[in-house]
């Protein structure tokens, strides 16, 4: 770390402003968005900024850490009170997604940019219904077009699914057979798969 940045990383008054602005920003910020917030601190400064914060919370023995992943700096708990943050998490309606959901998204994750037909054709079941799911709720999103006849929409996971499973990058992710470990699968409710069924018959999706 340079000189300048050490000045920078030891101003009190410096490090509890990034220290704030990544705690109130609804969605992960990167050290763009610090700096143009705090014109007095570089893009370059902002990991040593954020390295010192953490050595802070290691030292009084704090339950969080800021990690760099999904888009930006954001907070995370630490892995050893996942029990008791997943049950915080899910009893405020986190998100919670069915077998075929998982399957969906996997595929997405894996082979993306993908086409709908093509998540249909592995999974050998209509996909439209949790296709249009997984889109309302932001964890896969149109990217473009196939140069295929049909010119098929081409779908690839969002920077919220990384948030959702915890991944910084795409290169996080496990490998294929391990996806469904550790992940809590709730099959849907009678009304919830009856929706799903009239989704389908919608040929076009968002």
């Amino acid at each position: 770390m340079s000189e300048k940045e050490e000045q920078i990383v030891n101003d009190n008054s410096n490090s509890r402003l990034v220290e704030a602005l990544i705690f109130a920003s609804p969605e992960p910020i990167n050290s763009q968005g610090i700096s143009e917030l705090i014109p007095d601190i570089s893009q370059s400064e902002i990991p040593g900024i954020v390295d010192f914060l953490n050595q802070e919370y290691e030292t009084q023995d704090r339950a969080f850490r800021i990690i760099d992943g999904a888009g930006g700096f954001r907070y995370t708990t630490l892995p050893e009170y996942s029990p008791w943050v997943k049950r915080l998490v899910v009893g405020a309606g986190r998100v919670r997604l069915s077998r075929a959901a998982l399957e969906s998204v996997s595929l997405i994750a894996y082979r993306q940019p993908i086409t709908r037909s093509e998540v249909e054709a592995v999974r050998g079941v209509d996909g439209g219904g949790v296709l249009r799911m997984l889109s309302e709720r932001k964890l896969i999103k149109v990217s473009g077009r196939s140069s295929k006849p049909g010119k098929a929409r081409l779908y690839v996971t969002t920077a919220k699914f990384l948030r959702h499973f915890g991944l910084n990058s795409l290169d996080d992710l496990p490998k294929p057979s391990e996806m469904f470990e550790d992940i809590e699968i709730d099959e849907l409710s009678m009304a919830e798969q009856a929706q799903l069924d009239l989704n389908n018959e919608d040929p076009d999706l968002p």
